[in-house]
Formats: structure tokens, sequence, C-alpha cells
């Protein structure tokens, strides 16, 4: 099956924007820098409208995203993510206008844990979409979950060069790097458990992405990287480090995404082939 590379990058793109922003909302609780979590709520904006950029691209027809947000309310796979990316855009632009315009410490927690939750549920759901009875492949949990661990990994990373940038030490009460452990151990168990569920001889079939990106780089590069952050490497270059642990979750999700694909036993393109009202269950 041939790769959709507009809807891989969607859905870690997008992804990486509502995980960032969950680590914004949480840094509101945990202490950081305010830079930090002024610059890191406007790429979190700017990574969800890059991804759905992205995921307009794969339509035939730019017009067919009218039919999408029309039928919003048929709840198919398209419409929760576009639901998903209404709400992350308004809680993230919301929580920029508190944070300059207003001094409610309250206002900000409360749009910080709508952030948390909307974010990581956008990771979750821009794979969850795909679990189709169908597509042996595709049919388990284990996929969006994978979804959401990568996009988790590099929101973690990439919170932690925006750290390392504006920060003054202190992101997440100084356990940023904990954090970025964590979501790369979770990145890690969701791509194992998926690569399970299809089968290793069927993932090794495609030995490039399989073993180069998915097991050299997101997974062990990954784990590496994030270990290293808890040591003292990171006082020596903190940028680097998560430099380097966003490139291999990134190559990671990539990877996983498009073995989705390879390993899928056929693809109709419905948005060329079908009318876009079929897709959208309406």
């Amino acid at each position: 099956m041939e790769i959709q590379w507009p809807l891989v990058l969607f859905s870690l793109t997008a992804g990486t924007g509502g995980s960032l922003f969950a680590f914004v909302g949480l840094s509101e609780f945990l202490g950081g820098s305010a830079k930090v979590r002024d610059v890191g709520a406007v790429c979190s904006l700017a990574l969800i409208v890059i991804g759905g950029c992205f995921s307009v691209l794969h339509l035939a027809s730019p017009l067919h995203a009218i039919s999408a947000v029309t039928n919003l309310l048929s709840f198919s796979g398209i419409s929760i993510e576009l639901m998903l990316l209404g709400a992350c855009f308004i809680v993230m632009a919301a929580y920029l206008v508190v944070r300059k315009r207003s001094s409610s410490a309250a206002a900000a927690k409360v749009l910080a844990v709508a952030g948390i939750v909307f974010g990581l549920m956008l990771g979750f759901f821009c794979g969850h979409g795909y679990v189709i009875e169908a597509q042996s492949t595709w049919n388990t949990d284990t996929l969006p979950f994978a979804y959401l661990g990568t996009s988790l990994a590099c929101g973690a990373f990439l919170f932690g060069i925006l750290g390392a940038v504006k920060g003054d030490g202190t992101e997440l009460g100084g356990k940023s790097a904990i954090a970025a452990l964590a979501a790369a151990v979770v990145a890690v168990v969701g791509m194992l458990a998926y690569v399970m569920h299809v089968g290793f001889a069927a993932m090794s079939s495609q030995a490039l992405v399989f073993w180069g990106g998915v097991v050299v780089v997101g997974i062990v590069g990954t784990l590496v990287v994030a270990v290293l952050g808890m040591t003292s490497a990171a006082k020596v270059n903190q940028l680097a480090l998560s430099s380097a642990g966003l490139a291999c979750a990134a190559v990671g999700g990539i990877a996983i995404r498009a073995l989705m694909w390879l390993c899928a036993t056929g693809y109709i393109n419905l948005f060329s082939h079908t009318v876009p009202s079929v897709m959208l269950n309406c």
C-alpha cells in the first residue's frame, strides 16, 4: 500500500502540537518559566495549523474539507479530528490571551487543564480513525496508542528545546528530564505493542523502515537520549540533547506511521473515487 505522506505528517505534526501544549499546561502546575509557556503555546498553535494544512493536502480537492466541516456531528474519524483541532486551537488561543491580557492565574490553570486533555486526545484520535475491521493490521487500539506515544515524545523533547533556549532550568519544577524519559518510554511501549500486533515478520519485510527507522532510531536512539538527559550530560548541553531526542522521536514517529501503510493489505483513495460524504459517514 502506498504511504499517504500528507496524513503521516498531519498526525505527527498536529499530535506534537497537542502534546507540546500538554507540557505547557503541566508547567502551570509544576512551575517553570513564563517565557517558555508563552513560546510553547505559540509553537503548539502553529503546529496544529500546519498539521491541518497537511491534512487538507490529502484531499482530492480542498473543497472536500468543506464537507468535513459541515458534517462534524457524523463523529467519523475525520470529524473527530477536526473537532479536536478546533478545540485545541480555541484553548491555545484563549490561553495566550489570558497570559497576555489578564493576570488571572485561575483562568490560566483552567485552560491549562483543558489543553492537557484536548492535546493528548488529539494525538490519540489522529490514530484512532484508522482502527477499522476491514484492515487487520490497523484493527487494534495499539495503533492510536503508538500515535499518541510518538507525538508525546516529540512534544516532550520540543518542550526541552524551548526550555534550553528560553528557560531558567526550572521547567516542570526541574523535572523536565523525567517527563521526557516518561514520554520516551510511552512512545517505545506504543511502538512495540503495535509491532507485536502486526508481527515481526511483516514488519521486517520493510527492513530499512522497521530496523532503521523504528528500532535503531525511534526506540534505541530516543531511549538513549532520554536516559542521557537524566545524567550530568544534560547540564553540559541540554539544547543538543533535546534536539537529538526530537530528531530520534520524529524519525520513529514517521517510521511507525509509514509502516502502518506499508503493511496494510490494500488501499482505495476514497476521496478521489467516491463521494466525500460517504467517507464522512453522512
